[in-house]
């Protein structure tokens, strides 16, 4: 099972809790979405996978580790893979249908 982990040696803290990112669909700039990590890289490299979903969770999980030996390693990675995003400007639909969520403030609605 080890072998299956991109960081096997990972300590959870007790009551640790994810925080709750917004999902990467693989759509938008993947600079924007490491812009919310920081602090303990090995928690950081472990969870990433929970703020990824669809082709981008089986990007993470094909991961080779031996090639992911560190936070910068795994956005190096990220950043190459989805490189094709980070160019692009949301258009008028895109716009059109963003709205603020619930728990966020409006500075944080604008930056989204």
């Amino acid at each position: 099972m080890e072998d299956l982990c991109l960081v096997p040696d990972v300590v959870i803290p007790p009551k640790f809790k994810v925080p709750k990112f917004d999902k990467y669909k693989g759509a938008t700039c993947p600079k924007n979405h490491l812009k919310v990590y920081a602090k303990d890289e090995k928690l950081l490299m472990h969870f990433f996978q929970e703020s990824l979903t669809g082709a981008a969770v089986t990007w993470y999980t094909n991961l080779e580790p031996s090639r992911v030996h560190s936070w910068k390693d795994l956005m190096i990675a990220f950043v190459r893979q989805y490189q094709y995003n980070t160019n692009m400007a949301p258009d008028r639909m895109q716009l059109q249908n963003m709205c603020e969520k619930g728990h966020e403030s409006f500075k944080e609605y604008a930056q989204r």
